[in-house]
């Protein structure tokens, strides 16, 4: 066992000790959830410099990239919560049939118990703590493992979550793939997982088996359309925006660009003409590790525009477009998960909608377009986890938006309220009184039948 990693007797003991803390009802106490919520505001911020070191040591993320996604995200959610969660968990009133009369009916938001939520590298700090933050405040337990691939975050993690939470109820646990393996032997009320959709099947088998309901936030090629009507000079810059950030590392990035033959040597030319006119290569982030650098090199090898140049040392990968001619190319077969940028082309709107068929459900589907009737087929056509029309990642990011995929790109929905519920289970409630019930059906039933054949068409 490595140093700093939990071992399965940790495990096995956080686990008793959660399992007993949830039975004991202190978890469900709106009021001791709001006031641990309260406490993670103010240690967070506290240490908002300490996260912004932890990320740039890890992922050398620019601080510009860092704050907006990794600690202001964060910082809205979790006053999001403490603002509406006792309008979220007030109960629904849901009506009856007239022979139940007299009753009160309802529908309540109940916590899962015991949470395991993994996860990943890209976005080390935020896809930790929001699920983590929903979960708690739907009453649950949880432990949390953070990615190995991000250490000084891991760090950071089990520090401040320490800090806001007993051990009981909130707890981290450290190592590679072995210790993540071992998790899913376990049986958990619900787990949350975000990374890759190959090791979200994995999860998924294990889920499965211990009859364990889940979320899995995975990936895919998500597509960017760009037909012969939009604005091609916006078009560039946003999808730019969206693409670089994080270097590509964003599981809602554009993948590829899809554009209209006809205005194909115009957008390529505002697509070079925007990364000219910024020093992006100076503010990207690095690629997590030098095998992914590796492959991304492997991916590039045709690319015919390169902004700036490469740094090994730093695993800086410098922005690269890559023209193809055919939608068969290698760099079309998988996630691209960095700077790389590849165009294809088509020529009418049934030839694009042939083509993306063929490409599993991507989590965002994304058009750039003036044709009304070309956005509505387009979403009609192509099932995704999310959609948006001239703009790139404004549906992942609105935490008044649930956020999650379909098929391969995973299931399951979370963002603001959508967290809480995802963390919840719907529990029927039905209240009848102790007076005299006018439907009260006992034997002999022959006459009640009749009466029912009658009256009950």
């Amino acid at each position: 066992m490595k140093e700093n990693e939990t071992s399965s007797e940790q495990v096995s003991e956080l686990l008793q000790r959660q399992k007993f803390f949830f039975e004991t009802g202190k978890t469900r106490d709106l009021e001791g959830r709001l006031r641990a919520l309260k406490r993670f505001e103010k240690a967070f911020t506290a240490r908002q410099e300490d996260l912004m070191q932890a990320l740039a040591e890890d992922l050398g993320k620019p601080e510009f990239e860092a704050y907006l996604s990794e600690y202001l995200f964060l910082l809205q959610e979790v006053r999001l919560i403490q603002k509406s969660l006792k309008r979220w968990l007030r109960p629904r009133r849901v009506g009856s049939p007239i022979y139940f009369m007299p009753c009160r009916n309802e529908v309540r938001l109940e916590p899962h118990g015991q949470v395991l939520i993994i996860a990943p590298w890209n976005y080390p700090v935020q896809l930790a703590l929001a699920p983590l933050l929903g979960a708690v405040a739907a009453g649950n337990t949880v432990l949390l493992k953070p990615s190995e691939e991000a250490p000084a975050c891991a760090a950071f993690l089990e520090e401040l979550v320490r800090e806001c939470f007993d051990a009981d109820w909130v707890e981290v646990v450290t190592g590679g793939v072995e210790v993540t393996s071992s998790l899913l032997e376990y049986r958990f009320d619900f787990l949350f997982f975000t990374g890759s959709s190959r090791v979200g099947k994995i999860v998924a088998a294990k889920t499965a088996h211990h009859l364990t309901p889940s979320v899995l936030e995975l990936g895919g090629k998500c597509p960017c359309v760009v037909d012969s009507s939009a604005n091609l000079a916006i078009a560039a810059r946003r999808i730019l925006i969206g693409k670089l950030f994080n270097a590509g590392q964003t599981c809602f990035a554009p993948d590829f660009i899809a554009v209209q033959a006809s205005v194909r040597d115009t957008f390529l030319r505002e697509l070079k003409q925007t990364l000219e006119a910024h020093p992006w290569e100076e503010e990207l982030a690095s690629i997590i590790n030098e095998k992914n650098y590796q492959r991304l090199l492997k991916l590039c090898q045709k690319a015919r525009y390169q902004k700036g140049e490469d740094a090994p040392e730093f695993r800086h990968l410098a922005p690269r477009l890559v023209e193809l001619e055919s939608w068969e190319d290698e760099v079309m077969q998988e996630e691209i998960f960095g700077p790389i940028l590849p165009i294809v082309t088509y020529e009418e709107p049934k030839d694009l909608f042939e083509k993306l068929a063929q490409f599993s459900e991507p989590l965002a589907l994304y058009c750039f377009s003036k044709d009304e009737g070309f956005i509505s087929e387009l979403v009609a056509r192509i099932p995704s986890g999310g959609v948006c029309v001239n703009d790139v990642g404004k549906q992942a990011t609105n935490l008044k938006l649930p956020f999650g995929g379909k098929g391969e790109s995973g299931y399951g929905r979370y963002r603001g309220k959508e967290t809480v519920k995802v963390f919840s289970y719907e529990r029927s409630y039905s209240r009848r009184y102790l007076c005299k019930d006018w439907f009260e059906s006992l034997p002999p039933r022959g006459p009640q039948m009749e009466i029912i054949r009658k009256w009950m068409k």
